[in-house]
């Protein structure tokens, strides 16, 4: 199938376009000027691209004539940006221009955990939505679009509730590459708060795949929570990170506090999207956190 991927130049667009590419598909993917690529050489080879600051891009977008948009492509998603009404305003136009350029017969969208606002207990996709933040208000106000504008012209539509997602390619600023980070760079302290959250981290690789099961599959419009289903304590991952890097780090845990509004068990249920589409969990949080690893100490 042909599959126009937006977002492919940051973490969880360039392991879908990873994975589209391993599964035989054509990949168009959507960049700007500024954007890097993230790919390996015998993976660059295999795309095409399309820049978004180059007048006309729409065209080469009706010329590659996609089955399938997946739209990962998000700004704003930073602590600093996801209340900057300007950025999430511009997220929107972008999702709406990017469903009218073509007719496609699928189209596969990412919202995100902030949907639901604070998170205390298991959710499911019947779960009431209170987000706190502009970029969650934002994406419902997308969810809403793909959904209205899909039924009108009988395209099928998924909207993926992404819950905790970890692995290579993960800017450093985020959480577990940032622990990994201090561990192996040799420093002897790092603050924290007191870790007491719950999380439910997927290893990027199965993120990927279970997006990839979804391609060509019809009558399956929806909407769809994505998460692990093996909650962890947050200070055990500071403490298995610690083992495995070998460090001698200190974790001053309580040290900061938690911010505002701060949710202590994230973790959805997602068997609706198991049953549409089968499972998609395969990697232990261990094997994929010993895989960041070693992708990070190369990387550096």
């Amino acid at each position: 199938m042909r599959i126009f991927v937006t977002g492919a130049t940051g973490f969880l667009g360039a392991h879908i376009a990873n994975v589209c590419i391993d599964k035989g598909h054509e990949v168009l993917c959507l960049k700007r000027n500024l954007s890097r690529s993230l790919f390996r050489p015998e993976i660059e080879k295999k795309l095409k691209w399309v820049n978004s600051d180059i007048q006309g891009w729409e065209s080469d977008v009706f010329t590659f004539q996609p089955d399938i948009l997946i739209h990962a492509a998000w700004s704003g998603v930073s602590s600093l940006d996801r209340n900057d009404r300007e950025i999430q305003r511009r997220n929107i136009e972008l999702a709406t221009a990017l469903l009218k350029i073509y007719p496609y017969k699928q189209v596969i969208m990412l919202g995100s955990q902030d949907e639901y606002g604070r998170l205390d207990s298991l959710v499911d996709e019947k779960h009431d939505l209170y987000p706190v933040t502009e970029y969650g208000k934002a994406k419902i106000e997308c969810s809403v679009l793909l959904m209205d504008y899909c039924e009108k012209n009988n395209i099928d539509w998924q909207w993926i509730r992404v819950f905790s997602i970890f692995g290579e390619l993960q800017n450093e600023n985020w959480l577990i590459p940032s622990i990994i980070r201090k561990c192996i760079s040799g420093d002897t302290e790092m603050n924290a708060t007191p870790a007491e959250q719950i999380y439910s981290y997927l290893y990027s690789l199965d993120f990927a795949e279970a997006i990839e099961s979804m391609l060509g599959v019809r009558n399956k419009s929806g909407v769809y929570n994505l998460s692990s289903n093996q909650p962890i304590l947050l200070k055990d991952i500071f403490l298995k990170i610690k083992e495995f890097t070998a460090s001698s780090i200190c974790f001053n845990f309580g040290a900061l506090p938690y911010r505002n509004g701060q949710s202590m068990y994230i973790m959805s249920d997602s068997q609706k999207f198991i049953d549409a589409f089968g499972p998609f969990q395969r990697t232990g949080f261990e094997i994929g956190l010993l895989r960041t690893i070693e992708y990070i100490k190369g990387k550096r």
